[in-house]
């Protein structure tokens, strides 16, 4: 490589780095931006008012709309009175749906589908549904894709279920831009507000008295989903660890587990201690100020949820249709933004005066570069003919050192006696073997050591005595100096 294709590849590794600075900032920017996730649990709902600014992610208020009889007037009511109090008229909303209510099933399509995957998954959701497809809300995710086939998740829910749950929202003045199932919701807060980064294939347990719900999470995909309920005591425990050896199989053995729910803190010993999993919890989330304890439990979906509305999801499924969402606006700009954004605009002014010395300092070195260009390539010129003299040298050396064949098979014909015929003679480098035969082989050995020219001569074979009484027979020596040519 040149130096210049060097000046080249630092100019571009420095505008990949710039850019995605630039994408990071932008996201940055959108200060004070509030979401509003909503829960659907059964018949009630849980509420979880998040915004995001400079200083981080910010879980104002989480609660629970309780709803005795069912009755959408009673959660009307409530909605009616938290939406103004908290100031979220006319917010984004973002709804997570309990899984008691959704439909998993995996399921695998010819890959010749992959061009037109959405349109084959809706022409066949009801091979793979219980309801129509009219009656549903769906979304997939692709798992994996081998030669033949393509491997997905499909995600659906009733719209009888869920319908109502969105005209109360809209109702409300709230405007609903996504739709997903409690356990990616779930597992979106833990990889967005927990303290470390998840590995690529782990596990989200939803652990509650007498039932669990266990979500295998691989490169970013639900990869499988396992609800069990009405367990008591240790039949508890025998489920889920076998849910969990279940999940280690094949090639996608998860590392990680994260938990929540009631119990869940009891769960780093004990039946799971053998995994060595690197568990999280709720606590562990980087919040300005920490969830209360009730909340990190039942309201984490909708934590989850809400964070849809506030950047790029590392688990996105959303089963609304697109002309169904309601768009997401930018954030309003806070004193700290405007600040930050002089602050910027100088260091950018700064970064454009270093950018243009080093622009002059560039072309002085290509004018350099152009200058030397021609002796360069003269000494590049004679460094190829030196290489090329030290190969025929080499291979002059070879052909001096290794001994004459002719004079080898002359010298040959004098020792060898009238009753041995050669059949073969193959020399290579100092090494020499010959076959054939011979009234008396054994003879053959002494006659070749008294020569002169050939030590450590031994038979190569056993000698074999054919019908006509003649020993077949195979001998190595060792060349060492040859007889002069007369």
């Amino acid at each position: 490589m040149t130096f210049r294709d060097k000046v080249t590849d630092l100019k571009m590794n420095m505008i990949g780095k710039a850019s995605q600075w630039w994408e990071n900032l932008g996201s940055m920017l959108l200060s004070e931006t509030d979401s509003l996730g909503v829960y659907l649990d059964k018949q009630d709902l849980i509420l979880a008012h998040v915004r995001k600014s400079l200083t981080g992610i910010q879980v104002q208020q989480v609660t629970r709309l309780p709803s005795p009889t069912g009755s959408r007037e009673d959660l009307a009511a409530a909605l009616g009175g938290i939406i103004p109090a908290w100031g979220l008229a006319s917010c984004p909303v973002s709804v997570a749906v309990s899984s008691e209510l959704a439909f998993f099933r995996r399921a695998t399509l010819p890959l010749a589908a992959a061009e037109n995957l959405a349109q084959v998954v809706a022409y066949e959701l009801d091979r793979f549904m219980p309801l129509p497809r009219e009656e549903l809300y769906h979304g997939f995710q692709v798992q994996e894709e081998t030669e033949t086939e393509i491997h997905l998740m499909i995600i659906a829910l009733p719209r009888s279920r869920v319908s109502p749950c969105l005209d109360l929202l809209t109702e409300a003045t709230l405007k609903p831009s996504w739709l997903t199932v409690a356990p990616l919701a779930a597992g979106n807060a833990f990889a967005l507000l927990g303290s470390k980064k998840m590995p690529p294939s782990w596990l989200l347990l939803h652990l509650e008295t007498g039932s669990f719900e266990l979500t295998h999470i691989h490169q970013g995909s639900m990869w499988s989903f396992n609800h069990r309920q009405r367990l008591k005591g240790k039949e508890l425990t025998r489920e889920l660890v076998a849910a969990i050896d279940q999940a280690m199989e094949g090639g996608k053995a998860p590392q990680g587990l994260c938990v929540y729910g009631d119990g869940g803190a009891d769960f780093k010993v004990g039946a799971l201690q053998k995994y060595e999993f690197d568990i999280t919890y709720p606590t562990n989330f980087v919040l300005e100020k920490p969830l209360p304890e009730a909340d990190r439990e039942e309201g984490l979906p909708a934590v989850g949820a809400a964070l849809s509305c506030l950047g790029k999801l590392p688990l996105e499924m959303n089963l609304l249709l697109p002309e169904e969402r309601a768009p997401v606006k930018i954030g309003r700009f806070s004193t700290t933004t405007i600040l930050l954004l002089v602050f910027l605009g100088l260091v950018l002014l700064w970064s454009g005066s270093a950018l243009v010395q080093k622009r002059v300092a560039l072309y002085q070195v290509n004018r350099q570069i152009v200058r030397i260009t021609p002796e360069a390539r003269v000494v590049e010129g004679l460094l190829t003919e030196s290489r090329n003299l030290a190969k025929q040298m080499e291979s002059m050396r070879k052909i001096g050192a290794t001994p004459d064949k002719l004079q080898i098979l002359r010298n040959l014909t004098r020792l060898i006696p009238d009753n041995t015929y050669l059949f073969t003679l193959r020399i290579h480098k100092q090494n020499l073997e010959i076959s054939g035969l011979s009234q008396s082989a054994s003879e053959l050995i002494p006659l070749l050591e008294k020569s002169g020219w050939i030590n450590k001569t031994e038979f190569a074979s056993p000698i074999v005595t054919d019908a006509s009484k003649l020993d077949n027979f195979k001998i190595k020596a060792e060349i060492r100096v040859l007889e002069p040519t007369p």
